[in-house]
């Protein structure tokens, strides 16, 4: 049950990211890129404060899914979400995670599943953006609103993944 709370969450997640947030005429201002990577910033959080296993449970099945609705190419989104949850968990082990560490570590890992994405659509040919504008029209607004959703849905979403894994682990 606890489960299918965290997936209809993320599911939520990815309707809002994908249909409401491009609506936003904010986000048509400026000759910028926003990004709202939601699932991936809750996803994270998963694999952080509840369990791995399930993150990366979560990052593959909403990777697909990323790829399904908005790719043209099956297994990018997926390969690239699930490496980068594994690598950013890892990672976690080695810090004492607290707000400010965690909204590092997600954009870290914001980064590091963007440039992975960029770099395989740049090897197959699906983009041709120089690598300057990536990191200058897509990165540093990306990083900025999945930033101010981690500071938003840090405190209730932590509490209740630390509730669900004790639940888990009984």
């Amino acid at each position: 049950m606890k489960q299918s709370k965290v997936f209809i969450l993320l599911f939520f997640l990815f309707i809002i990211q994908g249909t409401v947030i491009p609506l936003i005429p904010l986000f048509h201002a400026w000759d910028i890129q926003w990004v709202p990577e939601f699932v991936f910033v809750a996803i994270l959080m998963i694999a952080f404060f509840g369990s791995l296993s399930w993150g990366m449970r979560y990052a593959l099945i909403f990777g697909f899914m990323t790829d399904i609705v908005y790719s043209s190419v099956l297994g990018v989104y997926a390969f690239s979400l699930t490496l980068t949850v594994y690598l950013m968990s890892m990672i976690s082990r080695w810090v004492n995670l607290n707000l400010v560490i965690t909204i590092l570590l997600v954009a870290a890992g914001i980064v590091a599943m963007e440039f992975q994405v960029y770099v395989i659509y740049l090897m197959i040919g699906l983009t041709d953006q120089s690598l300057g504008v990536f990191f200058q029209a897509r990165v540093p607004s990306t990083l900025v609103l999945n930033a101010l959703f981690t500071l938003l849905i840090y405190y209730p979403f932590r509490r209740y993944l630390v509730k669900m894994s004790d639940w888990i682990q009984k």
